[in-house]
Formats: C-alpha cells, structure tokens, sequence
C-alpha cells in the first residue's frame, strides 16, 4: 500500500471538485490501485489556510468553503495550532515540507491549483519549486508552471528526486502528454494544431448558429468554465499558455504565452460566422506550431477553415489536437466533452500514476 500525504494549495472550482473525486473514489483507489490518502494541508485565497499532520476532515473542508466559511474551522484545540489561519500557499509548503522531513512523512504531494497569473505565471511556479526542493511531489492542472518555467522545474525533479505532473494543464483529463511520454518512444513531434480553449471554441460556434456573443459566454460563466473576467479566455492568452505548455514538452522548446503570436475572438461577429459557413468555411480559434528553419514558430488565431477539416465539426464544448509525428504522421486526439470534472479526473490520474511510480520504488528498495 502507498499512502499519500496531501497538500492541497487552491481550492477554488478545480481543486473542491478534486477532493469530492477523492472522497467518492476513496474505496477504488486503495481496493485497486493499492493507494491511500489523506489530506493534511489546504490554502485558499477566499476561506484561509488549515494545517493538521493527523489529517483534516476533507468532507467538512468542501463544506465550509462552499458556505463561505474560514477553514480554520477544521483546527480544534487539541490539535495545536502550528499555522496561521491567515497563511499563504507558499507557507503552507515550506511548513509542511519542514514537517515531513522532522516526523519522517514518507510521501508528500502538493496538489497545485491556483489561477494562473498570465504575466508570469505566478505564484504557481514558486509554489512548484518551494515543494519539489522541500522534498514534496508535485500534482498540477496549472498551466503556469510548464508554460513559463517547465526546464527550471524539470531539473528540480531530477536534483530532488521527486515527480511533477500535469496532465490537466492541456485539454482536461484527455492525455497528451502521458500519450507521448509512454506510447510513442523514439517519436519526434514535428508540430502540432488544435482547438484547446472550450469557452472561445462554444462562443464561435453558438454565433454560427444564430446566438451572441454576450449569450454564449454567459453559459460558460454560468458553468464555471468561464470566469466572471473573461479575457482569460477570448483574448486567446489560455490557448497561448496551453500552447507554450506543449511547445516546451512535446517539441522540447523554451518559450512563454508571451512569445505566442496571439489574436483573439473579440472582433468576430455573428454576421462573420454565418458568411463563413456559406462559403462552405467554419471559423476557429487555432492553436499551432512548426519547426522552420531550426527555430520553434507557434501560433493562437482565428483561422478559415474548409468545412471538411476535422477541427471545422467538432462541436462547441469538443477540443482535438493533431500531433505531426516523424515516423506515425498525424495523430489526432480528440475530447468530446470537457470541463470540471475532467480536469479534476486529469488530477486523480497523475496521483494514480504517482503512486505506481512510488510502489515500484518502495518495492525495490
């Protein structure tokens, strides 16, 4: 059996929905796949900071946040108080970190979802590096950390000896990148296009059926896919850092949503979307890179398409990449329904192979 100590840092949409996927497959996890868990830490900017190295009830977390409450409910007296209920994420690693190595906690993992500052990808990245160099596993859905620092993060692991996963960066639960790191050796990827943001994806193909802008994206907000800000999104900077993401893993570059050629969907209109689809064309924003000339060019825009192109049908709350692979040619991979739930299934399943990866070891040792 692996047990699992976690620190959950982000508890917002992603990470509530994650420990409810914790709770509910609880009793799959260690019947199956021989892995039990508990959660120790959790820091939320809304509802506060709760620290106990016996573990925190997780159901009464998920209770309180939703009700608006402070976490520092879940403390009691006997516990002894070691945290501030008013602590940051980061605090809560290094604490926790300090912890483990003083009470020799085998297993450590930090589960990382906070909302990814586009400028720098902050304060994800620190908050990966504080726990890989404390001597914590990372788990992430954060697109921040790959996009902006995936070669300063991956030598962490190396000098750490310590995982950092991230499935859930790209495309929900759908996987990419465990795809290409364990079923294509020896594969170069040459390039790759795709639809990869689902709210301005739904936006252009609720116009082409008659509804606005305003209409669609509302729908999106409304699920909590969308945020109540959402430049995110139509601006084209979540595409160009998931963009950035594959760039730096799959094609083994070194560039940030800041060096993406980006445009958004803002100037679309209905009245463009319907001219489209009479010229037998479908609008979409389009993800992509190529190698030219020795150099890595990626690209996020609006782009025509014939209608006979595999990402001109998908429908709105559909994503596909198509990787341009040296031996296999074009791989397609497509998700035909994403949101919440997938992202926070991309979550469980990096923990999963988590603890694969640390039975084997514990067994070897």
């Amino acid at each position: 059996m692996v047990y699992l100590d976690l620190i959950l840092v982000g508890f917002g949409n992603v990470g509530r929905r994650f420990a409810r996927l914790l709770d509910e497959r609880s009793v799959r996890l260690r019947g199956d796949y021989d892995l039990s868990w508990r959660v120790v830490g959790i820091a939320t900017k809304r509802h506060g900071t709760a620290y106990d190295a016996r573990g925190l009830d997780l159901v009464k977390a998920l209770r309180l946040a939703e009700a608006g409450t402070s976490l520092g409910a879940l403390i009691g007296a006997e516990s002894g108080r070691t945290l501030s209920p008013d602590a940051s994420g980061l605090d809560l690693i290094r604490h926790a970190t300090a912890e483990a190595r003083t009470r020799r906690m085998q297993h450590l993992v930090v589960v990382e979802t906070t909302v990814l500052d586009i400028e720098r990808g902050q304060p994800a990245t620190e908050h990966v590096m504080a726990a890989l160099r404390g001597g914590a596993h990372v788990v992430t859905a954060n697109k921040g950390p790959v996009a902006f620092a995936y070669r300063e993060i991956m030598s962490a692991t190396g000098a750490e000896r310590r995982r950092f996963l991230f499935e859930g960066a790209v495309m929900d639960g759908v996987p990419v990148f465990n795809l290409v790191r364990e079923t294509l050796p020896a594969v170069d990827i040459l390039g790759f296009r795709g639809i990869i943001n689902t709210t301005a994806h739904y936006i252009l193909t609720a116009m082409e059926s008659g509804r606005t802008y305003r209409e669609a994206l509302a729908e999106m907000q409304a699920e909590g896919i969308a945020e109540a800000d959402p430049s995110f999104d139509v601006d084209g900077w979540d595409a160009a850092a998931k963009t950035a993401a594959l760039v730096n893993v799959l094609m083994r570059g070194a560039v940030t949503p800041r060096t993406i050629e980006r445009t958004g969907i803002r100037e679309i209109t209905p009245e463009d979307m319907r001219n489209a689809v009479r010229r037998g064309k479908r609008i979409r924003l389009v993800a992509s890179a190529e190698r030219r000339d020795g150099q890595i060019a990626a690209r996020v825009a609006p782009i025509e398409l014939d209608a006979s192109d595999p990402l001109a049908s998908l429908g709105g709350r559909q994503n596909q990449i198509v990787l341009d692979t040296d031996v296999l040619g074009p791989i397609g991979i497509q998700q035909l329904d994403g949101g919440l739930v997938q992202t926070a299934y991309a979550l469980l399943s990096d923990l999963v192979a988590l603890a694969r990866g640390l039975g084997r070891a514990d067994a070897s040792a």
